[in-house]
Parts: structure tokens; C-alpha cells; sequence
């Protein structure tokens, strides 16, 4: 079963950001998941909410904000607030950071409030820009963002995060042309995995930091989990 740093390692060191990254190369960590949004000015960042409120010392919708205004906000985690590296990055400079370990990436497109302009096309173009399209992997809760993604480029890897339970997920997988289903952990048991496998899909499940619920899961079959404590895992 795969370990990915949800977020880096995000129990430790403020999510999202270099440190983080940084920390779950470190520790051993073989595949990675970040979420993307874009600026004001059309810059792709890492973060997860859309606004920056919860997790840095400023305000406001990241929609809302230019590059140059987002990087001067400081963690709010007053440990980290100075770190250079505690900044919210730009995707490039996360990839700049990822691509020699070769760790698998999962980029979460957050479209699934505010569905930004041209966002498909512009992670895809960087990810190939870096050459690295087979060590990425492309989610949303925005199932629309992952059909553009397939319209863009049909060989690139799709994850379709679920938070509930939906009919024919299972088909409607298959006929995206996924290569995993990444349901939250709630929704995880044998018959679902089993299922999936025999239609060529993954199973990757959101957020397990406790080690019996990740081992019950290896046991079931589960590919991978989504963990913010890597360390405890690896």
C-alpha cells in the first residue's frame, strides 16, 4: 500500500507549503498530494481553501489576490511564521522541489467551489513542461474538471475524489478513463475495492492517521491512503 503525504507532512509542519514538502521527502515518503488554486493574476498556487484566512496571517479569496500579495503572508503558525519556506508557493517551485525524488504527485484541482478559468490546461502544460506526466496524478471533487483534463490530454493519470455515496461511481470511473477512485475513508470497504479492481481501478482513500485503520484497509486490498502524519507510516 502507497503512503501519500496529505498535504506534506502536515501534522508536523504548516501544510501545503515547501517545509512540508520538504519534511515528507525526508521522512521516506513515496507519493505526495497538494491542492492548486489561482491567483488574481493568474499564477498557480498551493493551498487548500480558498481563502487564505485559516492557515496564513492575511485575508481573503485567493481569486481575489495577486502573486506578489500572497507570498508576503506569513504561517500562522507562529513556529513557522519567519520560514522562508513557510510561504504559500507557486506549483512551479513545489515541482522544482518534487521532480529529482520522483515521488508520485497527486495535484488536487480545488474547483469544486470556485472553478478557475483554464486551470486544466495550465497544471497539464506544466507537469509536461517538467516531463514528469507519469509520476502525476490529477484529482477534483469537480468531476467536470476531470473531463476537461481527459479532453486535454486522455493518457493522463485522473483520480475522482468522492466525499458521498454515488450511484455507478464505479462506471462512471471506468468511462472517465480513470486511473483511481479516492473516496473518503468512510465509503471504503471489500466489496468497493474488489469492484474497482476488476474494472482496472485504484482505490485510494482520505485521511487515515490512525495505523489500525490503515491496516485493516492493506488487509481489504486498499492501494493507498492519504495520511497527514507520514512519518508514523513510512
Amino acid at each position: 500500500m502507497i503512503y501519500f503525504a496529505h498535504r506534506g507532512a502536515s501534522k508536523n509542519y504548516p501544510e501545503n507549503t515547501l517545509l512540508a514538502f520538504h519534511k515528507a521527502i525526508i521522512a521516506g515518503a513515496k507519493a505526495i498530494e497538494l491542492d492548486v488554486h489561482k491567483t488574481k493574476d493568474n499564477k498557480l498556487v498551493v493551498i487548500h481553501d480558498e481563502d487564505v484566512a485559516r492557515t496564513f496571517q492575511g485575508k481573503g479569496l485567493i481569486k481575489d489576490l495577486t502573486l506578489e500579495e500572497i507570498s508576503s503572508f506569513k504561517s500562522k503558525n507562529i513556529d513557522y511564521e519567519n520560514s522562508k519556506l513557510c510561504k504559500i508557493p507557486t506549483l512551479y517551485k513545489v515541482l522544482e522541489l518534487l521532480k529529482p525524488s520522483k515521488v508520485l504527485i497527486n495535484i488536487e484541482l480545488k474547483t469544486d467551489v470556485i472553478h478557475y478559468k483554464n486551470i486544466e490546461k495550465d497544471v497539464i502544460d506544466l507537469i509536461k513542461n517538467y516531463g514528469i506526466e507519469n509520476h502525476v496524478l490529477l484529482s477534483s471533487f469537480n468531476h467536470t474538471s476531470l473531463e476537461i483534463c481527459k479532453s486535454i490530454d486522455k493518457n493522463i493519470k485522473l483520480g475522482v475524489l468522492i466525499d458521498r455515496k454515488i450511484d455507478n461511481i464505479i462506471a462512471y470511473a471506468k468511462n472517465l478513463g480513470a486511473y483511481s477512485l479516492n473516496p473518503n475513508v468512510y465509503l471504503v470497504n471489500e466489496p468497493l475495492i474488489k469492484l474497482a479492481h476488476n474494472n482496472n481501478l485504484k482505490v485510494f482513500t482520505y485521511t487515515v492517521n490512525k495505523p489500525f485503520i490503515a491496516n485493516h484497509l492493506d488487509k481489504i486490498g486498499c492501494d493507498g491512503i492519504f495520511t497527514d502524519n507520514i512519518e508514523k507510516f513510512i
